[in-house]
């Protein structure tokens, strides 16, 4: 009762205000494109792109960012984050149509030197204060008329979900901060080498995966890691694992098929470091649109899956996903997505794990999204909940970007943290509120 409460609370307004301002229907492709689902291009398309002037381009962004927390325990406590950040992204196009791209991301928090350095743990001060990192850095460009190639550190995305990850294995995310951001801005970019080869309508696109690396968790004695026992280091792999994808884009639909052979992004605790085995998946992503509905299904197959608590026992997995999206509402988006993730051959063992886990473990996601004034401001709201009865803790945010002018937007927002397991009850009390205003030059 009291999650329903808090979805009405921050979901009425906005879909009354949605309402209020809809004059028309949009047209019912727009709001549905997605830069991630690769599209079939002519012979005379590719010629062109060959066509490229030699050029360059460099730009940046520039963000300030506080946060609000209200937890009572010191130091997480009150202003908890005084964060300055550069994106510095540099492309050059060369004359016959390749292009090179790379970024990269620096920041600082303040707050770990105004408060004390020493009011804090070490794991946290290295991995929170100050951080350089290179992000996208690749090459690209068409070897022939029908085959692409990019090589180099890069994002690929396999499903639709912007919230739950269900086929979307190949890039691990960012998590030491969860909740702040969507997972389009957490993914880490990881070297591969990706091809593209167009038959028709279908796109046949192998992969290699060049560099083994795993997600960024939450450092020992964090607001959301309080146990003051360090993190064991990843077990570090140096082989190269393939992954495969085929898909197409037909009139009102389109379909993709998944296969890759991958280290266990989560792992266990074995040897004094994080184990990471291989793990094959087979998927596949389904996405039919109907008017204004956009009806979107996920499936994927682990074989190979290891836990902590039954290391003696390998796991199948099951993964489905089905979600549905509506653009009808002039300027709004309504998205509610559930995945089931079912354990085969369950082992009662598993109920030891921190995350509890089940033999069925559900995820449920709601998001609404609408501009006001000319798109210049844009109110969004996100719920995310565990459990087949929505019971088992998750969290909501509600934020709003406002465009200040050209180049500059300011973010005001609030994360709510929802108990419910142990998993969530730890991190419950870490509300916070935030804002941020960005330059991009």
């Amino acid at each position: 009762m009291l999650n329903m409460c808090r979805v009405l609370c921050f979901t009425t307004p906005l879909i009354l205000s949605s309402f209020l301002h809809a004059e028309t229907l949009d047209d019912a492709l727009e709001g549905f494109d997605d830069e991630s689902t690769p599209t079939t291009r002519s012979h005379a398309e590719r010629g062109n792109e060959k066509k490229n002037d030699n050029s360059n381009s460099f730009t940046g962004k520039l963000t300030e960012q506080v946060a609000y927390s209200y937890n009572d325990d010191s130091p997480h406590d009150n202003i908890s984050s005084l964060k300055s950040s550069l994106l510095l992204d540099y492309e050059h196009k060369f004359v016959n149509g390749f292009k090179f791209k790379m970024n990269g991301k620096a920041y600082y928090d303040a707050i770990y030197d105004i408060r004390g350095t020493e009011k804090y743990s070490k794991d946290e001060r290295d991995e929170l204060k100050s951080e350089v990192e290179l992000f996208d850095a690749y090459l690209e460009g068409s070897l022939s008329d029908n085959l692409d190639m990019k090589l180099g550190h890069q994002v690929v995305v396999w499903g639709r979900s912007d919230t739950i990850r269900v086929t979307d294995v190949l890039n691990p995310l960012d998590n030491r901060r969860p909740a702040m951001v969507d997972i389009e801005d957490l993914r880490l970019p990881v070297a591969m080498a990706k091809f593209d080869y167009f038959v028709g309508d279908w796109r046949i696109t192998p992969i290699a995966v060049l560099e083994q690396r795993f997600s960024k968790n939450p450092p020992s004695g964090s607001a959301f890691n309080p146990n003051p026992r360090s993190l064991p280091s990843d077990r570090e792999y140096s082989d190269i694992t393939p992954a495969l994808s085929i898909g197409a884009e037909f009139s009102g639909w389109d379909v993709n098929f998944y296969a890759s052979q991958l280290h266990n992004d989560s792992g266990y605790f074995q040897n004094g470091k994080i184990q990471h085995d291989k793990v094959k998946m087979i998927g596949t992503a389904v996405n039919i649109l109907k008017g204004s509905w956009l009806l979107k299904s996920e499936l994927a197959h682990f074989d190979g899956v290891k836990y902590a608590s039954a290391l003696d026992k390998e796991f199948k997995r099951t993964d489905i996903l089905l979600g549905l999206e509506y653009n009808g509402i002039a300027d709004t988006l309504i998205s509610y997505d559930v995945a089931l993730r079912n354990v085969h051959d369950y082992d009662k063992r598993l109920l030891h794990e921190m995350s509890e886990l089940k033999e069925r473990n559900y995820q449920h996601a709601f998001r609404v999204s609408s501009d006001f004034m000319n798109a210049t401001i844009h109110a969004n709201y996100l719920i995310s909940l565990f459990g087949s009865k929505m019971d088992e803790g998750g969290f909501q945010r509600a934020w709003i970007k406002y465009d200040i002018a050209d180049g500059i937007y300011a973010n005001l927002g609030f994360v709510d943290y929802i108990g419910g397991t142990q998993r969530f009850d730890s991190v419950a009390n870490n509300d916070m509120a935030f804002m941020d205003v960005t330059y991009s030059f």
